[in-house]
Order: structure tokens, then C-alpha cells, then sequence
């Protein structure tokens, strides 16, 4: 066991070791103990949660083995990686085998993990085994991404949701780990490394593996230098000058961190951590200053992940809205900030012309709403799917005049991204749900706006959207 990563030594090897999934657990092992359990089962949920784990222990479970059995012992048992295995060959052999009566134990258990990975054509072959699988077969499915898997596929599962860890219960057990290990690691220190691993036991455990392979006793410094987290006068500093417009430093500030190795998506994130612990104390004019950076953080945010020059792509994020004297300073230094993700959806509403149909309205559900309520919706549907896609829409102007959605682009490769097949397909999906009739794109290059005269920091601001994609959100 000494040879052991941390994260597999600790993995829970029953329900009753599993931390903040009391939903999940409570309403498995009652099945499960009462005879009743499903033939497929769908576990859904950020990376690191406990999905994997909660699969083994419910293949265990079914048939009868003990907490310290190893699966891996047992040939009907089998673990699938469905990024691998995602052709339709390898599911037409899984269908054969799946006939084949367990060797040793009551059940045959499959495990496919990532099963969102799978192929349209795999999907389809597993189909029909899925709806009528032998009484010996129990499969179970594990994804981080579930809106990619068929309906056909998760209406014929029982689905579980796993949630992301909550920081206490993370550092709670991350102590527990160290204790266990003889670790010397400072509280402070622990609550650092849970807030950094984002919800994630895995990577929680797995980071203060590396921090103690170094030796000594851990503090919130050795964490914040080892992860390459930025103090708070630092964040505040970058802050500060957006606050003041101070451009030139502002975009040093940056450019100095990123040259010094620092990821510029932790930055980002850094930042929005302190916007969250700032908002809550922060009076009207201070919460419309963050609200604003937050927005262009959450934009930057979306379009890193894309780029090849992330530092770019956060400098514009930081100056193309804005605008001096937006508020006057807010930096409390009895309030520092601690890296924490928050999930910040903070865009304002589109700009919208609806035009008045000349077709009696329709008897739906959803014509209570106004036409803006309807186009928010219909967006909130696209970006679920397609969070660039959705980005790329809000820098637009939309209309909506009977059932014909009508986009104008400022920028011809907006339109061409919108002309995409999938991308016209999801539109028109999306919208025609929403508005209960069949719904029908046309794009156009408002030629109005693209000739206009633009200052500078839009010419900064545009270019890197002609490079990543994105939006422009007003200030």
C-alpha cells in the first residue's frame, strides 16, 4: 500500500465511506439491501466526485462481496474506458458477451466509464441491449458530460447526480488523510487546497500528495507557491487599476504574471473568487463596478480554454469595458480572498427587435412569457449545448418576427460560425422548443456596424474576438 497514490489508497470501499453523497448513497444501498435494483444506472457529475467509486461499490453490492474484495479478481466484473473503446465493433462485442452467463458471480456487471465518449453508431448498437438485457446483466454508466449521451440512451437508466464536494467536507477529510499519513499540515493550509481542487476529492487528495512528497511541515504559503496561486494585494492591484482605467498598467500587471509562469485561467478564476467574497459587502455602486468585471472574467473564462494566447485573451477581457470612475475603491484588505470556483452567469439581456406576427398566437404554455422572455429562454436552451455557440449569439442582434429568427452579425466570421450546420441545427431546435412551432435561421452581416468608427480599446477588443470567438458584453 505504500507505493500507493494517495487518491486510490483512501477511494471509499463501501457506501458508508462515501463523503457527500448522501442522496446517492441513501437510495442505492436501501435498493440495492431491498432486492430491488435497476438493470442500468447512469452516474452524472463533475470529475472526482466519487462516480467511478460509487460504480464498484454498487458491483460489489450486487453480488454479495465483502469491503476489502478487489473487483479486479473478479472476471465478471468488467471496467470499460469508453474513450477508448467507443466503436460500434467494440459494443457489437460487448453485446455478444453479454449473453454469456456469469462465470462465478450472480451478476455481470459492466462499468463504462467517460460513456459520453461512445459513437452515434456505438450508442445505437448498445441500444437494443439496453432496453432488454438479460436478467444477469447490470450495466453502469459514468460521465462528466452528461447532455452529450442520446435521451434514447438515459431514458432506459436510472440516473444518479453527483454534486461537487463541498469545501468543508473536502478539508475535513483531507485531514483525516494527513493524520493517517503523518502529514504536518496547517488548517488553513487544507481549506486552501480544497477551494483549489474545485469540488473534487481526486484532485484535493492528489495535490496534497505532490505538497507532502516535498517534506516539511505544509502551510497556506507553501500551497499558494506550490500552485502558483497569486496573493490577495496582487489580485487587488490588478483590481484596482481596472477600476481606475489604468490600462497600461493594468495590462503590465498581467503580462508580468503570465512571463513569471503563472496559468492565466487560475488567475482568472483568483479574481472571480475575490468578486464573490467582495459582492455580498459591497454597496450598490461597487456591486454594479464587480458585476461588470465579473461579466468580462466570465467571457475571458469561456474563451481561454480556446486560445493559444490566453494572456491576451485576459487583458481584453479586462479593458474592453472599462470605464473611469466606476466606483471608488473597493479593496478590503480584512476580507482577503481564498481560490474558490464559483459559476458566475452574470450576462445582461440580449438586444432584442420583436416584430409584431401577423399569425393568430399559438395556444402554448409559453406565450405567458413576453417576447424578451422567450429569446432569453431560447438562448439559456443553446448555451446549455454549446457555451461558444451561445457567446457568439449575444454579441448579435436577434429578431423574431413570426417564424423566422433573424440574426445580425457585426462581424462576417460570427455569421459564418452560425451558418454551420450543427450550429443552424441547435438554433432552430432551440427556438422552435421554446416558441412551440417550427422556427427557421437566417443570418446577415449588418454592414452598418461593422463600418462604423471604433475607438481603440473596441479595435483591441475585436481582434481577439476575430481570433477566439466570444463576445462583447457593453459596459
Amino acid at each position: 500500500m505504500a507505493n500507493l497514490a494517495l487518491y486510490r489508497k483512501y477511494r471509499s470501499a463501501d457506501f458508508s465511506e462515501v463523503v457527500a453523497q448522501e442522496h446517492v448513497v441513501k437510495t442505492l444501498s436501501n435498493a440495492i439491501a431491498a432486492g430491488k435494483h435497476s438493470h442500468a444506472y447512469l452516474l452524472t457529475g463533475p470529475r472526482g466526485v466519487g462516480k467511478t467509486t460509487v460504480a464498484r461499490i454498487i458491483a460489489k453490492q450486487l453480488n454479495g462481496l465483502k469491503k476489502n474484495d478487489l473487483i479486479g479478481d473478479y472476471l465478471d466484473i468488467i471496467e470499460i474506458d469508453g474513450a477508448s473503446n467507443r466503436g460500434i465493433d467494440e459494443i457489437r462485442s460487448l453485446r455478444e458477451k453479454v449473453r454469456v452467463s456469469p462465470a462465478k458471480l450472480p451478476y455481470k456487471v459492466y462499468i463504462i466509464d467517460e460513456v459520453h465518449m461512445l459513437t452515434k453508431e456505438a450508442f445505437n448498437a448498445l441500444l437494443k441491449t439496453l432496453e432488454e438485457p438479460p436478467e444477469h446483466v447490470v450495466f453502469i454508466f459514468a460521465t462528466t458530460e452528461v447532455h452529450k449521451l442520446p435521451e434514447t440512451i438515459i431514458s432506459r437508466t436510472q440516473r444518479f447526480d453527483f454534486k461537487p464536494i463541498p469545501t468543508t467536507a473536502i478539508a475535513k477529510h483531507l485531514r483525516f488523510i494527513a493524520n493517517q499519513e503523518k502529514i504536518t499540515i496547517d488548517d488553513p493550509a487544507l481549506t486552501v487546497i480544497a477551494r483549489v481542487s474545485n469540488g473534487g476529492f481526486r484532485d484535493a487528495i492528489s495535490l496534497l500528495d505532490q505538497i507532502a512528497s516535498a517534506g516539511g511541515k505544509i502551510t497556506t504559503e507553501t500551497v499558494v507557491e506550490f500552485t502558483g496561486l497569486q496573493d490577495t494585494a496582487t489580485i487587488e492591484a490588478i483590481i484596482e487599476a481596472r477600476q481606475k482605467a489604468d490600462f497600461s498598467l493594468l495590462l503590465e500587471l498581467v503580462q508580468k504574471l503570465v512571463d513569471g509562469g503563472i496559468d492565466a485561467s487560475l488567475l482568472t478564476q483568483q479574481m472571480l473568487d475575490y468578486i464573490q467574497l467582495s459582492l455580498l459587502g459591497a454597496d450598490t455602486t461597487q456591486q454594479s463596478f464587480l458585476l461588470k468585471l465579473a461579466s468580462d472574467l466570465h467571457w475571458a473564462q469561456t474563451n481561454l480554454r480556446y486560445s493559444s494566447s490566453p494572456a491576451l485573451v485576459l487583458q481584453v477581457a479586462l479593458t474592453k469595458n472599462s470605464h473611469q470612475g466606476e466606483a471608488k475603491p473597493m479593496v478590503d484588505s480584512k476580507n482577503p480572498a481564498q481560490p474558490n470556483v464559483v459559476p458566475t452567469d452574470l450576462f445582461k439581456k440580449p438586444n432584442i427587435e420583436s416584430k409584431t406576427s401577423s399569425k393568430p398566437p399559438l395556444a402554448s404554455k409559453s406565450q405567458a412569457l413576453g417576447s424578451d422572455d422567450l429569446l432569453i429562454k431560447s438562448l439559456s436552451v443553446i448555451k446549455h449545448y454549446n457555451n461558444s455557440l451561445y457567446a457568439v449569439l449575444r454579441g448579435s442582434e436577434i429578431e423574431v418576427a413570426d417564424d423566422e429568427i433573424i440574426v445580425k452579425c457585426q462581424f462576417s466570421f460570427h455569421k459564418d460560425r452560425i451558418s454551420e450546420p450543427r450550429n443552424t441545427n441547435l438554433v432552430e431546435k432551440a427556438f422552435s422548443k421554446v416558441y412551440g412551432q417550427n422556427m427557421h435561421l437566417t443570418t446577415k452581416l449588418d454592414t452598418a456596424k461593422q463600418t462604423a468608427a471604433v475607438s481603440s480599446q473596441e479595435e483591441l477588443a475585436n481582434s481577439a474576438l476575430a481570433i477566439f470567438g466570444g463576445e462583447v458584453v457593453d459596459g
